[in-house]
C-alpha cells in the first residue's frame, strides 16, 4: 500500500478557514450530535479535504487542532466520535454573510462596496500529496485462471473503472483499525451506496488447507470480496464458529440482568398494557446486538427498544451496566431508561395505551391489526434474531452495490438522511422468511455454513447468495457477505460446502396469484377501511366527503397532529365522527364501492394492472389493485384483495403506493405502470 509523505508540517488554518470547516461539518453532521469519525471524514472528503492534504498524519491529529469547535471522543475498542460544538459568534457571522444584502451597500447605493474586515468562510488551501509505492512482494508462478475467476473479473470490471475516482477515506479508516487488531468500526451514514464503489480489499492471510478439495482460484479478489472488505468483515474458511464481538455481553435479560423495582415500574407504565416486558427486553437486546445498534463500552451499554418516545422522534433507550456485587449472581444491572434511573419524571406524558411502537414493514398494511395480546410477526426482527449482520447500512449497502442497480430507498430516505435502503431491508427480510418457510435455507452437512438465494442478480446476470457462518451463541449465524457461486473466497466456500446450491424462493403457485377470478364476489370491510385504514386514504377524498359537516374539523385536527400519539387520537376521533352518523357513513361507503368496482373492471380488462404481492408476516399471497378515489385518471393508493377459502375476495385494507411497490418487488422486479418506481418512489 502506498505511503503518504507530508512535508513542512500542518497547514496553518486562518479564522476564515476554521469558519468554513465549522459550517461544513455543522451542516453535514449537525450541531451537538455525536457522530462516528468516518462520517466526518466523508463530509470533508466530499469537498476534497483530507487530513493528509492539510499536513496531518491522521484524522485524530487534524481534529485535535479543531478543538475550538470540534470535540473528539475516544471509546474503548478504538472508536472515535466527533461532536461539533456550537459557536454563537460564528453563527452570527454566518447568518450575516447569508442574509440578503439589503442596506449593506455603501454611500450612493453601490452594492459592490462591502464592509472591510468582515469575516467570511474560506476553504483552506490543501497540498498536493504524493504517493510513494512500496516494493511489491514477490509472487509465485502464475496459476491458470478458471471460469469462476473470469466471471468474478467481469463482474468487477465496470466497477473497477470508477474505483480510482472514489475517496478512500472510509476504507483507510477500516484498514487502520484492522492493523491494530480491531474490526473496522461500522458507520451509520458513510456506508456503501448503490452508486459507490468499493475500496481495494486487504491482502488475504494464509488459510489452512481445507479437508475437502475446493474449486481452484486465481487469488484475484472478485468485486464481491472487495465490497465485503469495506463492509462485512471477511471470515477465514473453513471455520466452525465465528467469534462474536458481543461474546462478553449478557445473552438473556431474564437470566443475566437485574432490574430494580423503580425501573421495572417505569417500564411497565410506559409499555402497552398487554406487552410482555421481559420478552420485549430479551428480543430487543438480541436485535440490537445483531444489527449493531448498541453503543457504549464493555461495561456500560445502551440499546434501543422497539417503542418510540412520545413525540415519535427517537426510540426509547435502555442502559445496562456491568457490576460486581458480592453474592449477586447477575453481573449486569439495568440502570437507566432514557437517562432516568427511576426517580425522575421520564415519559409521564405517555398515554393509557403506552408509548407507540416503531413502524414495521410494508406487511403491516396488508393484514388487520392482531387482537390484543397477540403479537404481529415481524420478518425484520426474525432476520436479526437469526444472524448478526453488522449494521443494516453496512450489509444492505454491500448487497445494493453488488446487485444490478435499482431504487431501494423509500421517499425521504437516502445518503445523509436518517435511514437508507428501507425497501431493500424489507425485501431481504421477506425473502428470507419465504426461504425458511419453503425449507430453502441450505446448511452444510457439518454445520459450518448456511446460505440462501437473495433473488437478486449481479449486473452480469449471476445469482447472489447470502453466505452465513455459525456463531455458537443465541444468535446462531453471522452474515459473512454475498457471493456468486464459485467466485472468490466466499463463492468457493459456498460450492465446497454445499452439494446443491440453494434454490430461489417461489411465490406464484396458480393463476389466482396473478389474476382476478371472473365473477368472484368482492366484499369490502368498511369498518377496517374506515378504522385502521383511514390514515392511508387520500386527504382529498376525505375532505370532499366531509366538507360542510361537523366532522370536517376532526379532519383538520388530523392534519395538525405532529406526534404519533396525537395522530392516533385524531384518527380515532375522525373514525367515530364518520361511523357515528349513518348517512355520512353510507355516503363514504358508496364512494369506496364505486372506486373498487372501477378498479376490478379495469383489472379484468388487463391482468397486467394486477400486482401480485407477498405478505411476509402471514406467508401468503395477496393481489394489489390501483384505487382512484379523487380522480379516475390518477391512482391514490392500492387496494389489497385477499382470496378467501370460499372463493370470494375480501377487501379489508388499503396501502400507500410506496408500500405497495415494496410488497410487489419481493415477487418480481416487473411492475405495472401505476407502480413505476420513478413515480412512486420519487
Amino acid at each position: 500500500m502506498a505511503k503518504r509523505h507530508i512535508d513542512d508540517g500542518p497547514v496553518a488554518l486562518t479564522d476564515a478557514n476554521r469558519l468554513y470547516l465549522y459550517k461544513l461539518l455543522g451542516e453535514a453532521l449537525g450541531i451537538g450530535r455525536q457522530t462516528f469519525l468516518p462520517r466526518a471524514l466523508e463530509a470533508l472528503a466530499a469537498e476534497g479535504i483530507t487530513p493528509e492534504n492539510l499536513g496531518h498524519p491522521d484524522a485524530q491529529a487534524l481534529f485535535s487542532t479543531l478543538s475550538d469547535f470540534c470535540q473528539l471522543t475516544a471509546f474503548k475498542g478504538g472508536r472515535f466520535y466527533v461532536t461539533v460544538t456550537r459557536r454563537e459568534d460564528w453563527d452570527q457571522v454566518l447568518a450575516a454573510t447569508e442574509a440578503p444584502r439589503q442596506g449593506s451597500a455603501g454611500k450612493g447605493g453601490k452594492p459592490w462596496k462591502r464592509k472591510k474586515g468582515a469575516l467570511k468562510p474560506s476553504r483552506p488551501k490543501t497540498r498536493q500529496v504524493e504517493a510513494k509505492k512500496e516494493p511489491e512482494p514477490e509472487v509465485g508462478p502464475e496459476q491458470p485462471k478458471d471460469t469462476a475467476d473470469v466471471n468474478a473479473l467481469e463482474v468487477g470490471g465496470a466497477a473497477e473503472a470508477q474505483t480510482e475516482k472514489a475517496e478512500p477515506v472510509a476504507a483507510e479508516t477500516g484498514e487502520e483499525a484492522r492493523a491494530e487488531g480491531q474490526p473496522a468500526a461500522p458507520s451509520d451514514a458513510g456506508e456503501a451506496d448503490q452508486t459507490s464503489e468499493p475500496a481495494q480489499a486487504a491482502k488475504p492471510e494464509a488459510q489452512p488447507e481445507p479437508s475437502s478439495p475446493a474449486p481452484a482460484s486465481s487469488g484475484i479478489p472478485s468485486i464481491l470480496e472487495q465490497i465485503a472488505a469495506t463492509s462485512v468483515a471477511p471470515v477465514a474458511a473453513p471455520k466452525a464458529v465465528t467469534s462474536s464481538p458481543h461474546a462478553d455481553l449478557p445473552r438473556s435479560f431474564s437470566d443475566d440482568v437485574s432490574i430494580k423495582p423503580a425501573l421495572l415500574g417505569l417500564l411497565t407504565s410506559i409499555l402497552p398494557f398487554d406487552a410482555d416486558l421481559m420478552a420485549v427486553l430479551d428480543e430487543d437486546w438480541r436485535v440490537a446486538r445483531a444489527t449493531g445498534t448498541t453503543a457504549g463500552s464493555r461495561n456500560l451499554v445502551t440499546f434501543p427498544l422497539r417503542y418510540l418516545q412520545e413525540d415519535g422522534s427517537e426510540p426509547v433507550r435502555v442502559t445496562i451496566r456491568r457490576t460486581a456485587r458480592p453474592g449477586d449472581a447477575r453481573r449486569w444491572h439495568l440502570t437507566l431508561v432514557d437517562g432516568d434511573d427511576g426517580t425522575g419524571q421520564a415519559h409521564e406524558a405517555a398515554g393509557i395505551e403506552g408509548l407507540p411502537e416503531a413502524e414495521g414493514g410494508y406487511w403491516c398494511d396488508l393484514s388487520p391489526r392482531p387482537a390484543a395480546g397477540t403479537e404481529r410477526p415481524d420478518p425484520i426482527r426474525d432476520l436479526a434474531q437469526l444472524m448478526e449482520i453488522g449494521t443494516w447500512n453496512q450489509a444492505l449497502g454491500t448487497l445494493a452495490t453488488a446487485a444490478a442497480p435499482e431504487r431501494w430507498n423509500y421517499p425521504g430516505e437516502g445518503v445523509g438522511k436518517a435511514s437508507r435502503y428501507g425497501i431493500l431491508r424489507e425485501y431481504l427480510s421477506a425473502t428470507l422468511a419465504r426461504a425458511r418457510a419453503e425449507g430453502r435455507l441450505a446448511t452444510s452437512a457439518d454445520g459450518s455454513l448456511a446460505a440462501f438465494d437473495t433473488g437478486l442478480m449481479t449486473p452480469m446476470d449471476e445469482e447472489l447468495y447470502a453466505v452465513l457462518s455459525p456463531t455458537g451463541t443465541d444468535i446462531p449465524w453471522h452474515l459473512d457477505g454475498f457471493a456468486t457461486a464459485g467466485a472468490g473466497e466466499l463463492g468457493s466456500r459456498l460450492v465446497a460446502s454445499l452439494s446443491e446450491l440453494p434454490a430461489r424462493a417461489t411465490y406464484l403457485a396458480s393463476v389466482d396469484d396473478v389474476a382476478l377470478r371472473d365473477g368472484a364476489l368482492t366484499v369490502a370491510d368498511y369498518r377496517s377501511l374506515l378504522g385502521d385504514g383511514l390514515a392511508r386514504l387520500p386527504q382529498g377524498f376525505l375532505s370532499a366527503q366531509l366538507d360542510g359537516t361537523d366532522a370536517a374539523h376532526e379532519l383538520d385536527g388530523l392534519s395538525r397532529a405532529t406526534t404519533p400519539q396525537g395522530r392516533r387520537d385524531a384518527l380515532r376521533r375522525l373514525s367515530r365522527a364518520i361511523t357515528g352518523e349513518p348517512g355520512r357513513y353510507r355516503r363514504i361507503c358508496r364512494a369506496i364501492d364505486d372506486a373498487i368496482d372501477l378498479a376490478q373492471r379495469r383489472a379484468r380488462q388487463s391482468y397486467r394492472l394486477v400486482a401480485p404481492a407477498y405478505d411476509a408476516a402471514r406467508d401468503r399471497m395477496v393481489l394489489l389493485l390501483p384505487l382512484a378515489l379523487v380522480d379516475d385518471a390518477r391512482t391514490d393508493c392500492a387496494l389489497v384483495l385477499e382470496l378467501m377459502p370460499s372463493g370470494a375476495y375480501q377487501a379489508a385494507r388499503v396501502t400507500t403506493l410506496a408500500h405497495a411497490y415494496a410488497a410487489a418487488r419481493v415477487v418480481s422486479r416487473e411492475m405495472p405502470g401505476w407502480l413505476s418506481p420513478e413515480d412512486v418512489l420519487a
